[in-house]
């Protein structure tokens, strides 16, 4: 079962929490979307704990945990919803047999694309634990499109999680991009 609990003792403890989810999910999970599987390549995230990390940049909503949430930056795994919390998990990139697909609204796209035609109802769509676990090396970032005139202390959190960064497509990510996210990233 995706485990999404977050640990909220403290800023330490939450990044610890991010750091065991973003592996489970890049290591264990596939995205099931009709008859195509993908992998996630990148994942973001964002949460809000009063008192303890108020993260500006979270979207507030109202759903439980393992709900799909769709928005104006893309598409969400969400945190589960209380009086003090919320926030989710941007799905920036994911990777088929047919190549990666980069950037939260490509992923819309590509997700779109593969449920095919409006008139079949019988589609799948979810997550899917993979047959093999992956051991791909696992770096982090600091989150992507934040205003960097934005009142938030958590705008320069390595909270953007990502692997396969060589094979993403140059029509979605400069060389140059590419190579500034891995000199300003860490290994999980």
């Amino acid at each position: 079962m995706l485990n999404l609990d977050i640990i909220t003792e403290n800023k330490e403890t939450i990044q610890q929490s991010f750091d065991r989810i973003a592996v489970d999910i890049i290591h264990n999970w596939s995205l099931k979307v009709d008859q195509d599987i993908y992998s996630f390549t990148e994942i973001e995230f964002y949460f809000f704990f009063a008192d303890i990390h108020e993260d500006n940049s979270t979207h507030e909503h109202k759903y439980d945990k393992c709900k799909w949430r769709f928005h104006l930056q893309g598409l969400d795994i969400t945190f589960q919803t209380t009086e003090k919390s919320d926030g989710g998990i941007l799905i920036r990139g994911l990777k088929t047999v047919k190549g990666n697909v980069n950037g939260p609204k490509r992923v819309l796209e590509s997700i779109f694309k593969s449920l095919g035609d409006v008139v079949s109802i019988q589609k799948e769509f979810g997550l899917i634990l993979k047959t093999e676990a992956s051991s791909e090396q696992i770096r982090k970032t600091i989150r992507h499109g934040l205003s960097k005139t934005q009142d938030n202390p958590f705008k320069d959190s390595f909270y953007r999680y990502f692997v396969d960064i060589d094979n993403w497509t140059k029509e979605h990510v400069s060389q140059t991009e590419k190579e500034r996210i891995i000199n300003n990233s860490i290994i999980v």
